[in-house]
């Protein structure tokens, strides 16, 4: 991104996760004119409260950033190899000279539940990040385990650190050790 700003006045950044309003954050904070779309009814839905994500929505606004929410896109569009802008559902275009993209994942677990495991929303893992398969364990983004601060609900934490949590339970499980995964969900971010 830092490569990019000589020169570049506007951005749009689809998606009003925390990777987006980081984004937006420091786009504004260069003094860059900055659009922030998001398809749902607020910003952070996923992952916050309505009345969190109201706050963040306001201070992003109060900080510059032109919040748009219920924003369908339709496409992006550039010419010989520049972003000219972005298309909305309605037809408006939204010219900018970058778009950022930070709309979160949908797992990719077909091939997991095709060979059986359990799993919807992510593949499901026991407390050792075992897959309801013989010996094939599921860390990171992917991984949906039940979980004792959520009151047991089915969760998938989207961070690094969860994925380095997975992973250090996973190593020493398959060493010969005994581990569950009991960490409490958290996340860094400059929000």
């Amino acid at each position: 991104m830092l490569d990019e700003l000589d020169g570049m006045t506007h951005a749009v950044v689809i998606g009003g996760g925390y990777i987006g309003l980081e984004a937006a954050a420091v786009l504004a904070k260069f003094g860059k004119q900055v659009m922030l779309l998001e398809a749902l009814d607020r910003i952070l839905a996923r992952v916050a409260g309505e009345e969190l994500s109201r706050f963040y929505e306001a201070e992003h606004r109060n900080h510059g950033v032109d919040v748009r929410l219920c924003a369908r896109v339709e496409c992006i569009e550039g010419a010989d190899g520049r972003i000219l802008g972005v298309r909305l559902h309605d037809g408006e275009l939204l010219t900018c000279q970058m778009v950022i993209v930070g709309i979160g994942i949908v797992p990719a677990v077909e091939p997991l539940i095709a060979a059986g495991a359990k799993g919807d929303n992510g593949v499901a893992v026991d407390a050792q990040c075992r897959t309801s398969l013989p010996d094939i364990f599921a860390i990171g983004d992917c991984a949906l385990h039940s979980n004792g601060f959520a009151e047991g609900a089915m969760i998938r934490v989207e961070s690094v650190q969860n994925a380095n949590d997975y992973a250090t339970i996973v190593a020493k499980n398959i060493t010969g050790g005994e581990a569950l995964y009991e960490a409490v969900p958290w996340f860094w971010s400059n929000q």
